[in-house]
């Protein structure tokens, strides 16, 4: 008897082991170190065979807005148990994997250490084991030290420079750097770079006293939100042609999803939530709508997010420097005719065929759930085939014209 419970009590923590510990990677991801991505921006190490995983001397930036990942997926990351008030789990607390809140943490240089079994965390002050590496001047207000985990990385994302001439400087040292922009393979040491204007994700690449290269790499500004083809997990890229103002013509969003019956979105840098723009009070608003507002840059907790009418089509103005958002009206895309316009067969294989009850149809334009116009065809006539079988399946918005009056018809294409 003795025997069997021997082995039972084995059996039971050998599974209790395995329950227990974490076979890795233990990650920390978020805004803090770096972005909200997967597997995170940080990698914690273990000596224990997964209880124990630690980090020292790594750097939290931004907003410190941070979560703990025990196996590199969302369902598996995990935030601080609490309430959602300062000091928003830092720098101790405990985890809940697959919920809690976002850990706040304080930017600076920390270590950290994690318990797989307790999900218990703590960070406490650490030192900074790299050069520090700044840029001066190109219209910056004052001096910006950049990013690094290694000491040869540098970089810092979203900056903007209202330009002029500035240099790479390495702290404690004389040692600064320049040459051509935007890039520059071989840095000069001693050398300046005239800066233009812009938003830019700037990087530095230091290889002992001498720098090996640097760049001044324009940020991408996007819009995502509820709307179909977005639902937040997509991107919808604006354009720019002076690094100033973000544009995108005849976009027509529809909601993406069946229980929603608003129209929000959020415009944001380089695909992550680290630099972010939203209505200015910092609420979230369905009875807001408006065309036209000023930006708050969301990396401070606020910025709501913006609401406009859906079913109509805008051309888009984001002016990056100043945060200011327009959304024009494209004219006459709203004088919609009851019935006037007809479309068949519905879904199809190969052509659409429409077809208008009163008038001539003038034009046609296929647009994709993204918004972007992807066909058009200028006709004459009250019926008019369109080849859709080079298009791929999923839906589409037709927009008929016949002089002044526009209709929108959802396509679908097998």
């Amino acid at each position: 008897m003795k025997t069997k419970l021997h082995y039972l009590i084995i059996a039971l923590l050998f599974v209790f082991s395995m329950i227990a510990q974490v076979t890795g990677p233990v990650t920390i991801t978020g805004t803090g170190t770096g972005g909200w991505n997967q597997p995170g921006g940080l990698t914690l190490t273990t000596t224990d065979s997964g209880t124990t995983w630690t980090a020292s001397n790594f750097e939290i930036v931004g907003d410190g807005a941070m979560k703990f990942s025990e196996g590199g997926t969302w369902a598996t990351t995990g935030g601080f148990t609490g309430a959602n008030v300062a000091p928003f789990g830092f720098p101790s607390g405990t985890l809940t994997i697959d919920g809690g809140n976002d850990i706040k943490g304080t930017p600076g240089f920390w270590n950290v250490t994690y318990n797989a079994i307790t999900k218990a965390y703590s960070f406490t002050a650490g030192v900074n084991p790299n050069p520090v590496i700044k840029i001066s001047g190109g219209g910056l207000a004052a001096d910006v030290r950049l990013n690094s985990a290694n000491g040869i990385a540098y970089s810092k994302k979203s900056m903007y420079f209202s330009g002029g001439v500035g240099k790479f400087i390495e702290d404690g040292t004389a040692n600064q750097w320049g040459g051509a922009f935007p890039d520059d393979a071989a840095a000069v040491l001693g050398g300046t770079i005239t800066v233009d204007a812009g938003p830019y994700n700037v990087y530095f690449t230091k290889n002992a006293a001498t720098p090996k290269e640097y760049v001044f790499e324009p940020v991408v500004v996007s819009i995502i939100g509820n709307f179909a083809g977005s639902n937040w997990g997509a991107d919808l890229d604006l354009t720019t042609v002076d690094n100033m103002h973000y544009t995108l013509d005849n976009w027509m969003p529809v909601i993406g999803s069946n229980t929603d019956t608003s129209l929000h979105f959020k415009i944001r840098d380089n695909h992550d939530w680290a630099t972010q723009y939203g209505e200015s009070t910092g609420t979230n608003g369905g009875n807001n709508l408006a065309l036209t507002g000023t930006a708050k840059n969301g990396i401070a907790g606020g910025g709501g997010d913006i609401y406009i009418p859906w079913g109509k089509t805008y051309n888009v103005d984001f002016n990056r420097a100043t945060g200011e958002w327009v959304f024009s009206e494209v004219l006459g895309v709203n004088k919609f005719v009851a019935k006037n316009f007809s479309v068949y067969p519905n879904p199809t294989l190969n052509s659409w065929k429409f077809a208008s009850a009163n008038s001539d149809i003038t034009s046609i334009s296929i647009v994709d759930v993204l918004g972007k116009t992807i066909m058009s065809k200028n006709t004459s006539s009250r019926e008019v085939s369109v080849d859709a079988s080079g298009l791929s399946k999923g839906m589409y918005l037709a927009k008929v014209t016949s002089g002044d009056s526009v209709q929108t018809l959802k396509v679908v294409k097998n």
